[in-house]
């Protein structure tokens, strides 16, 4: 079984698991890029693998595009990215879309990571999403790119189950699937409306009104538990908590599975 993680472009990674390889780097909206190529150089100086996200919506045209490539390439050697939509309501160049990036021809030589979906978006259904994921294979069958998924987190094991089932027609696309790092409930809850993970909100909000307050500090064990048998690479999101997440995933690693600890529990 395999993790990586994600982190800002400001986070300290002296705190990273030393055993993790790849990192993902986000890429907010009105970010500099130069934040984004520093945090780059400094995981690959470090020994990691930098996965620095590309949102299409945020960059004003080809040669933005192509200069920010250029300095991962220069100063951090990247050799893989993650190539996404990005959070903006409205593009601020060409660009609007995954593909829209990708037909601009500038990935070459790079090993190329999309998003997957399994709650799909605020904006888009399931459906749409898991089209456009269809999509995204035909475009790796057709042009031979490396290619390869890092979905959104979820917390619903049985959702993550039947998003599955509902892509193993089409994708052949190896799958990073996202979980939470250790993370309190209330915390989980301000993303959840963020990100737009609808089935795990709802979860959340049940959680919320049953207990009264959250506060227990909550691990994904079950997540990894429940799915592991379908799952070879989990990919870790911490909301702030680097330092968190390395602790748990040193007591992961050491232990075998046992109890499987839920985000839910029965009442």
């Amino acid at each position: 079984m395999q993790f990586s993680i994600e982190v800002m472009p400001h986070t300290d990674v002296a705190q990273l698991p030393a055993d993790l390889r790849e990192v993902s780097i986000t890429y907010l909206p009105g970010a500099d890029d130069r934040t984004v190529v520093a945090q780059a150089a400094r995981l690959k100086a470090l020994g990691y693998d930098p996965i620095p996200h590309v949102p299409a919506r945020s960059f004003r045209d080809r040669t933005h595009l192509s200069n920010y490539l250029s300095a991962l390439k220069s100063e951090a050697d990247i050799r893989q990215v993650l190539v996404i939509g990005g959070s903006l309501d409205r593009p601020i160049g060409p660009f609007s879309s995954t593909l829209d990036l990708l037909e601009a021809g500038l990935f070459e030589g790079l090993r190329i990571g999309v998003a997957g979906h399994p709650e799909g978006m605020p904006v888009l259904g399931e459906r749409e999403c898991d089209r456009m994921l269809a999509l995204k294979n035909q475009y790796a069958r057709d042009t031979g790119t490396d290619m390869f998924v890092i979905t959104q987190w979820s917390l619903d094991v049985s959702t993550i189950h039947a998003w599955l089932d509902r892509i193993s027609p089409f994708n052949t696309l190896p799958i990073y699937l996202g979980i939470p790092g250790p993370t309190s409930p209330t915390t989980l809850l301000k993303f959840a409306k963020i990100c737009g993970v609808k089935t795990s909100l709802l979860g959340l909000r049940h959680q919320s009104a049953r207990l009264g307050q959250l506060l227990t500090m909550q691990t994904p064990d079950y997540l990894i538990d429940g799915l592991s048998e379908r799952i070879h690479h989990f990919h870790i999101y911490t909301f702030g908590g680097v330092a968190r997440s390395r602790d748990w995933l040193a007591t992961r690693q050491s232990q075998t599975p046992s109890s499987v600890k839920t985000l839910f529990p029965t009442p």
